[in-house]
């Protein structure tokens, strides 16, 4: 015969503190894999940043000593509708010594500044 303290299993109780344990485990690794996504957004956007700029920087570096001044521009006319928004900046300023010109670029997006700009400095000497 057997006894009502003899049966194994889990109540009900525990059932759903369970069941709550494992949906707030899931909900905090949701929000980490959301936040990662942005993280690789980002990232993204950086890198075709960099890439934009580093291409100014050849046109300088392969085209005539650059005249000082501040030069601006899309790059709609290179990429159509591949990088809508995305602007850059060209500043040429005097070097440190004779010859030499310090060269400023920046790619951004938008008016305000936002953790996505980039900005490369390069000497160019006169040949």
């Amino acid at each position: 015969m057997r006894h009502a303290d003899d049966r194994r299993g889990f109540t009900l109780l525990e059932v759903l503190v369970a069941v709550a344990v494992l949906g707030l485990a899931l909900v905090s690794l949701l929000a980490l894999h959301v936040r990662n996504i942005d993280l690789i957004a980002r990232d993204q956007r950086v890198t075709e940043a960099t890439m934009l700029a580093r291409g100014l920087m050849a046109e300088v570096d392969a085209g005539p000593f650059p005249d000082l001044g501040l030069t601006d521009g899309d790059f709609e006319l290179d990429y159509p509708e591949l990088y809508p928004g995305v602007q850059w900046e060209r500043e040429v300023l005097t070097g440190p010594v004779p010859d030499v010109r310090e060269v400023r670029v920046r790619v951004f997006r938008g008016e305000q500044e936002s953790g996505d700009d980039v900005t490369l400095t390069y000497f160019v000497r006169r040949r």
